[in-house]
């Protein structure tokens, strides 16, 4: 038996945003504007980073070690 992938929180909140922008039924621009009202600067800068990492990740998918070796370097 293989061993089970457990996922990391991060995995899971990347599910969760999934599910959530995938649901049709959801107007989009209303979230826009509740979310422009009420977050601070600094959440909408962490969502703008997220979006920047996954356009990267898109554009350039086998860059995976290279991101890799960012992360285990993080603190350095």
């Amino acid at each position: 038996m293989g061993k089970k992938h457990l996922k990391t929180e991060e995995e899971r909140i990347a599910d969760y945003f999934i599910k959530l922008l995938a649901d049709l039924r959801i107007d989009l621009d209303m979230i826009g504007l509740y979310f422009g009202k009420y977050a601070r600067f600094s959440i909408f800068r962490r969502f703008e980073h997220i979006y920047e990492v996954a356009k990267e990740f898109r554009d350039n998918p086998d860059d995976r070690e290279e991101h890799n070796e960012y992360i285990k370097n993080i603190n350095n």
